[in-house]
């Protein structure tokens, strides 16, 4: 008795194995099917934002157009309204000495003459108690780009005035009340692959 309990207990755990193996294979089978496509959808999207993110690779070129043209996004307002604030917010930080906020916006050489006026006012003991700055007219002169670089020269027309005094609180110079009417010229750059939207000040045909 106790060996045919043991006999049927064994055919039931075959039939119960064969079922499950059944069950288990077919469905292992339909999951396999259903990853073997995944790494491919995975290759696809991945090359898909490797297009994307890729830099963008153009020829030198001049003009405005030129650059519309392998930088669709460039707006020569948006531009103008943006190197205007920079020129104040540059010469503003130039007279107040403040050098982290110009090593910012400013490439390295432009930045080590800045630093060199500012260094040389602090040895003769001055400081500008006041500037006033007023942006009369700006014009893109000239335009380029160079391995992948553009450069943008801008003419500023404007009005400046200061207040310098020496370190014993005595008036150096002061043209407060008759602003010096005066223009420059400024060249920004900016990596047409940057993430950054910001230009920099590349160079200046003048230091005042």
């Amino acid at each position: 008795m106790q060996y045919f309990d043991i006999i049927l207990f064994a055919v039931i755990a075959g039939v119960l194995g064969i079922r499950l193996y059944r069950i288990l294979g077919v469905k292992s089978k339909i999951i396999t099917k259903k990853m073997e496509n995944i790494p491919q959808k995975i290759v696809n999207i991945k090359q898909d934002l490797q297009e994307t993110l890729d830099p963008i690779e153009v020829e030198n070129g001049t003009g405005l157009g030129y650059l519309i043209k392998v930088f669709p996004k460039f707006s020569k307002k948006e531009f103008l309204s943006g190197a205007e604030k920079a020129f104040n917010m540059i010469l503003n930080a130039k007279y107040e000495g403040n050098k982290k906020l110009l090593i910012s916006y400013l490439e390295d050489d432009v930045f080590r003459l800045f630093e060199k006026v500012i260094l040389e006012r602090e040895g003769e003991g001055l400081m500008v108690e006041e500037a006033n700055i007023e942006v009369k007219k700006t014009n893109i002169s000239e335009i380029k780009v160079l391995e992948n670089i553009a450069y943008i020269r801008v003419d500023f027309d404007y009005l400046e005035s200061r207040l310098i005094k020496k370190s014993d609180g005595t008036v150096f110079s002061d043209n407060i009340d008759s602003p010096n009417d005066l223009n420059i010229t400024w060249t920004f750059s900016r990596s047409l692959d940057s993430d950054s939207p910001n230009w920099k000040l590349f160079g200046t045909n003048k230091i005042n």
